[in-house]
């Protein structure tokens, strides 16, 4: 099992790694170049952002099509799964997905030799993953509760959730 929201980060690191690898290698190969119309990029880029955060705030929503509230709100606890969470995974001990970077790199290095501006399409993948995490991240607040995702019993990538531990003081002890 694993967070929902580091799940989603992972995501987001694989994918603008596989962007960084596959714009150096079209900047060795093509050589290095300012763009021709740099006003236009910005506007496209500003675009891009106004749609990923409009389609953020739907999934926010309770709207029928759109909402991934909802789904968080079906979890089911872990309480009732007989599940024994994972306590030392963390974000850090694998920052990226390796399955996930090896499928955009396949995808992203033909693109960017084709069509350069094409690679838009993946980071709207990865900011669409970013809007995600930031939704979980503000749920698992607002409600504290931990979402996980992962293989629990015969339904895989089920979202479960559980409660938040209590917070430990520096030195390590539960406070008073």
């Amino acid at each position: 099992m694993d967070r929902l929201v580091h799940h989603e980060l992972r995501a987001v690191l694989s994918v603008f790694a596989a962007l960084a690898v596959a714009l150096t290698a079209l900047g060795l190969v093509r050589g290095f170049s300012a763009p021709d119309r740099p006003g236009a990029l910005a506007g496209y880029f500003g675009a891009l952002l106004a749609l990923l955060v409009l389609w953020t705030l739907l999934k926010a929503t309770r709207i029928k099509w759109f909402s991934h509230v909802r789904d968080f709100e079906k979890a089911v606890p872990v309480e009732d799964l007989d599940v024994v969470l994972p306590a030392d995974r963390f974000l850090r001990d694998q920052p990226i997905s390796p399955g996930l970077f090896g499928m955009y790199l396949v995808l992203a290095l033909p693109l960017s030799f084709w069509e350069p501006w094409t690679l838009g399409v993946l980071l709207w993948s990865a900011l669409d993953w970013l809007g995600q995490a930031a939704l979980v991240a503000h749920w698992e607040r607002r409600n504290g509760l931990l979402l996980w995702r992962g293989h629990v019993g015969g339904r895989p990538w089920e979202l479960s959730v559980s409660r938040r531990p209590p917070t430990r003081t520096a030195t390590g002890a539960r406070p008073a």
